[in-house]
């Protein structure tokens, strides 16, 4: 299965470099109109007001920023006032350069962070650890997935009213991650006349329209669909020899529902989901056909996920809350490549949470939750399988023979947990809870408990430290029958953080994070070399991943702003079997962010993002041998795995908006430039035949990340 998303990911490549790429040099030095937006203005903001937990400043590391008033509620007037307007910290993320907006892709300027696709999409990797370790939640309920396929995120800017990334030792209240957390909360409408926000760029165009219904009933709906496949020709064969039958497109929607019930009680019904499909064949005689003969002929990809909740809410006295929610997730992804193979698979989750916090004893606050997990995972193929992991040296001498079964995965997690958050004296604070979940499939109890404590040596100066046991189900390839090993057990993981937190002025702030994760439990690959080969995958690899951070910010004052981190990692893998260890694929070891906003006068605002980075690991071609199954093919012959370093990564993005008024109405211009500097950017290696390929002739590419180029987008305000 590795193989294969290895695979569709330079494919997905393909779409992207030479549908976006085209797309931007066609574009240059034009004017693009890149979003209109209507509005009304909203009605007088309400004087009441509620905060039930303290926002960290740029949303990283919480844990370095929460003082004796984490997790409390603070009531003025009435308790259960819609959380309408977006998050001041958010407000900031969106005017990154080069992330066009999408408030989640300023996650890849926080430190510890790096994205597993490149610069052209794919899944966040946090602190060392697998993309697939990580759990996203919308609302706090669970979500399918948050990024699309070919690029941005699923969300509308206009709705996301903030973000949390949770990278390490996180509390008792999330499960299903050994990696971080990605949690997204979408604002509360606003209870006001019609309004609507209609946006339009060469790239995408959507609409959000918001409402009152009465004075204490609210609603909005957004949708929005990618425009990519219009700059792609259709039912043409490229020189690549790749044809599109239908070109690659995305969509997604939010909609949400809130009745404010008296002072004290809120109901909310949420809707979200997104679909990314496209449809193309891969003729034999293309670069692709010739490396892979596996994906010669039609390939069709469709994936999409639609995810319903229902949440009450109840404020009392002393601090108390009451919440409880109900969510169906349904998830459906369909695969058709080469001769006739197929992946179709549905998962479908019913998901159901219910906690309750207040304050108790002497300067206490408890929390106390459930959980309820079940999912039906329905799945046919017919598949020549590839049995490795993101840790394989050499996935294509993985391969079995042909495979064909249709069946279903039920599994249910029970979960409780509890927390008590204990301020024992004005310099201590002790945060301690445990979570403990049950599931069925793999027959396991596991109890995870988790733990911080902070000292305020001063008004200026906190010291923390938190720990914690964490799971997660194990990835369903591994799992299921004929494919995997139904006995597989859940990957565990230990966190470890210690960290230091300095308001050294009234502006500038360092933070200081030191972090260590043990893996354990890991899917371990199984060849045919093995005894116990037919259970494919087993659990006997652990690994490490340790690092140290630091984050120097400034708050907005002077009409600027600005934050830079620098981190160092490492992570690595063990085979327990033979206690080789290796370093881990997405090892970045340096990483420096530098973001800087400034309010030039009135009518400018100016923007920086650079990154640098070390490349990341990959295992080198060393030669040809072969296809076996094959004739007149060759496949890599591969070296030491993650042997060699990529070059080194930096990027420079600049943006610079200018405000003024056209017919009365406010309006805008943006100008950016994304990789103003035009470094190249390697991203990856690979076999690229032509034809003439031999034992002792073969050619070897480059995979870069985005070239430079300029982006004009204009606003109105109506």
């Amino acid at each position: 299965m590795y193989r294969f998303i290895h695979t569709f990911i330079r494919f997905i490549y393909y779409i992207l470099n030479n549908g976006l790429i085209g797309l931007f040099k066609i574009i240059v030095g034009v004017l693009a109109l890149s979003t209109l937006v209507y509005s009304s203005e909203s009605v007088e903001t309400q004087q009441n007001q509620i905060q039930t937990e303290t926002t960290p400043a740029l949303l990283i590391s919480s844990e370095l920023n929460q003082r004796d008033h984490e997790k409390t509620i603070e009531i003025y007037g009435q308790r259960n006032r819609a959380l309408s307007e977006v998050d001041e910290e958010t407000k900031k993320l969106l005017q990154v350069p080069g992330i066009n907006g999408d408030p989640l892709a300023a996650i890849y300027s926080l430190p510890g962070v790096v994205i597993a696709g490149g610069d052209y999409g794919g899944q966040p990797a946090i602190r060392g650890s697998s993309p697939d370790d990580n759990a996203y939640y919308i609302d706090f309920m669970p979500a399918g997935y948050i990024f699309h396929a070919f690029g941005p995120s699923i969300f509308n800017e206009n709705l996301v009213q903030k973000f949390e990334l949770l990278p390490a030792a996180f509390d008792a209240q999330y499960g299903e991650a050994t990696g971080g957390i990605i949690d997204v909360s979408l604002r509360d409408p606003r209870n006001q006349a019609l309004a609507g926000v209609f946006d339009w760029s060469l790239l995408q165009t959507g609409m959000m329209v918001e409402s009152g219904l009465s004075d204490s009933q609210a609603f909005y709906l957004s949708y929005r669909k990618s425009l990519l496949h219009l700059f792609i020709e259709e039912n043409e064969k490229d020189e690549d020899g790749l044809t599109f039958y239908e070109a690659p497109q995305s969509d997604d929607y939010q909609a949400k529902y809130q009745w404010l019930i008296g002072n004290n009680q809120r109901l909310t019904i949420s809707a979200n989901g997104a679909s990314d499909y496209t449809r193309a064949n891969i003729a034999r005689e293309s670069e692709m056909g010739r490396a892979d003969p596996e994906f010669i002929g039609d390939i069709y990809y469709d994936e999409n996920f639609d995810s319903k909740g229902l949440r009450w809410e109840h404020f009392g006295e002393n601090g108390g809350y009451l919440s409880v929610a109900f969510s169906l997730l349904n998830d459906q992804e369909l695969l058709t490549y080469g001769d006739g193979q197929y992946i179709d698979q549905t998962y479908q989750e019913q998901f159901f949470r219910g906690y309750y916090q207040r304050n108790w004893l002497s300067k206490q606050k408890l929390t106390m939750g459930v959980e309820l997990r079940q999912f039906d995972f329905d799945y046919r193929f017919d598949i020549v399988p590839y049995f490795c992991t993101d840790h394989q040296q050499d996935c294509e001498s993985q391969r079995g023979t042909q495979i064909r079964d249709a069946a279903k995965l039920k599994q249910t997690t029970q979960a409780l947990y509890a927390t008590n958050l204990w301020q024992f004296s004005d310099s201590w604070a002790f945060d301690f809870g445990a979570r403990a979940e049950y599931n069925d499939y793999t027959k396991e109890h596991i109890f995870m408990p988790r733990a911080g404590l902070k000292w305020f040596v001063s008004n200026d100066l906190t010291i923390n430290t938190k720990l914690g046991k964490y799971t997660r189900f194990p990835d369903a390839e591994t799992a299921i029958r004929l494919l995997g090993n139904p006995q597989i057990r859940s990957p565990l993981a230990n966190h470890f953080s210690i960290g230091a937190d300095y308001q050294f002025s009234a502006l500038w702030a360092l933070k200081l994070d030191l972090y260590v994760k043990d893996m354990s439990r890991l899917p371990l690959a199984l060849s045919d070399d093995d005894p116990d080969y037919d259970l494919h995958y087993v659990n006997q690899m652990s690994g490490q991943a340790k690092g140290i951070e630091i984050l120097l910010e400034r708050d907005k004052a002077d009409d600027w702003y600005a934050w830079a981190s620098l981190s160092w990692s490492q992570s690595e893998r063990t085979n327990d079997r033979t206690g080789e260890t290796k370093e881990y694929y997405l090892d970045t070891p340096l990483i420096f962010n530098l973001v800087a906003n400034y309010q030039w006068h009135e009518a400018w605002n100016m923007g920086i993002r650079l990154t640098i980075r070390d490349g990341q690991k990959y295992t080198p071609i060393i030669g040809l041998r072969p296809n076996d199954s094959f004739e007149g093919h060759y496949l890599p012959v591969y070296g030491e795995l993650n042997g060699n370093t990529l070059p080194l990564y930096h990027r420079l993005d600049i943006q610079a908006e200018y405000q003024f008024a056209m017919w009365g109405m406010d309006a805008a211009l943006t100008f950016a430039v994304i990789n103003a500097l035009g470094h190249k950017n390697v991203e990856g290696y690979f076999f690229a035949p032509d034809g003439n390929e031999s034992l002792d002739n073969f050619k070897v590419e480059e995979q870069e990340g985005i070239e430079m180029f300029p982006a004009i987008g204009f606003k109105l305000h109506f």
